[in-house]
């Protein structure tokens, strides 16, 4: 804790020697701007406080990556180097990306009304007033609650409103759209026996198994932060998790989202109702700017955070093998400040 205290304390520092205001907005980053020179200082510092073996990240400036990076190793044992180029899973990040899915081939083809009830498109689907505007934001009658199996059943809304399969799909209108070339629609492709294999082509199977064989391992770290190898068993395809990504893919996811769903409907998935989620992201203010974000967490596994600031075109892409980013600070209450990790992008960016 002394640590993230000196750290606050620089950062405060910091924001007198490198003042970014909203009139001058931010130059253009690069790996040898001062800023980001920083961050990569300061995100090491924190990689090895935390105790992660591993990690990639990435930042998008303007719908370009201008700087990524691996720290660590994502393999201890066989003492393989993190790259920006390392696949993880990318856990509840793919709530976001189901969302824009739905939001591109359902809503703006006008196949589906976000006013409709869930059970509508999903008959099974237990709650009977919830409607799909309130699953995307993991809310409903009752009030707002984050719940990853329940944001899941999404799959059969979009199934039923594409009249397609969701994993196909997306590999189209995502991946293959944005040249995702090391991202996997389905942890549990590399398994002969899954049974959504029979969805995809040979050719793209053997390209999605010569990126799992690449994902990093997890790690469970005790209190000491200690690391030592886990057990994570690799989950299907559903809309809130199962896919396999790297920080520079999902650099092409954020700097394609302009291209993917129009501007009037990133503003209403970018707007925060009664919780503190829009549609499939979540949405809070910091130093007067609309921060919208989102983070991925398998308990002693791995972690994700994607932080995203629409009002300075800049977004920041974290991808780790073990639960660090995310599991000590309760992000799923809505509070990205929460993170030690967020506070240093958005102080040394949004400030």
């Amino acid at each position: 804790m002394r640590g993230l205290r000196v750290l606050s304390a620089a950062l405060v520092a910091l924001t007198v020697v490198v003042p970014h205001t909203r009139a001058q907005g931010l130059p253009w980053l690069s790996e040898r701007s001062l800023p980001v020179s920083l961050f990569e200082r300061y995100l090491e510092s924190l990689r090895q406080q935390a105790g992660i073996p591993g990690l990639s990240a990435a930042i998008v400036q303007n719908g370009q990556r201008v700087w990524d990076t691996g720290l660590g190793f994502q393999d201890l044992e066989n003492l393989v180097r993190a790259t920006a180029d390392t696949p993880y899973p990318v856990l509840d990040l793919s709530q976001t990306i189901a969302a824009t899915v739905l939001l591109q081939q359902c809503v703006e083809l006008r196949a589906i009304d976000l006013a409709d009830k869930v059970r509508r498109w999903n008959p099974q689907f237990s709650e009977e007033n919830t409607t799909l505007a309130q699953l995307l934001a993991h809310s409903g009658p009752d009030g707002y609650r984050y719940d990853t199996s329940r944001y899941g059943q999404l799959n059969t809304a979009i199934d039923q409103c594409a009249s397609q399969r969701y994993g196909p799909l997306m590999a189209r209108e995502i991946l293959d759209q944005l040249a995702m070339r090391d991202s996997v629609p389905g942890h549990d492709l590399g398994d002969s026996a899954a049974t959504n294999r029979r969805l995809f082509s040979v050719s793209a199977l053997e390209r999605y198994g010569t990126v799992l064989r690449r994902v990093a391992p997890s790690y469970k770290v005790d209190s000491n932060r200690r690391p030592s190898r886990s057990d994570y068993s690799p989950p299907s395809l559903t809309a809130s998790t199962g896919i396999v990504s790297t920080v520079r893919d999902l650099a092409q996811f954020d700097g394609g989202l302009d291209r993917l769903i129009r501007a009037n409907t990133r503003e209403r998935a970018w707007q925060a109702g009664s919780a503190p989620m829009g549609l499939g992201w979540f949405v809070q203010e910091y130093n007067r700017e609309r921060v919208v974000w989102s983070f991925g967490v398998a308990r002693d596994a791995y972690s994700a955070l994607y932080i995203k600031v629409p009002g300075r075109n800049l977004a920041l892409i974290v991808l780790a093998n073990s639960d660090g980013l995310a599991a000590p600070y309760t992000l799923s209450d809505g509070n990205l400040t929460a993170s030690p990790f967020a506070q240093v992008f958005l102080q040394l960016f949004v400030s």
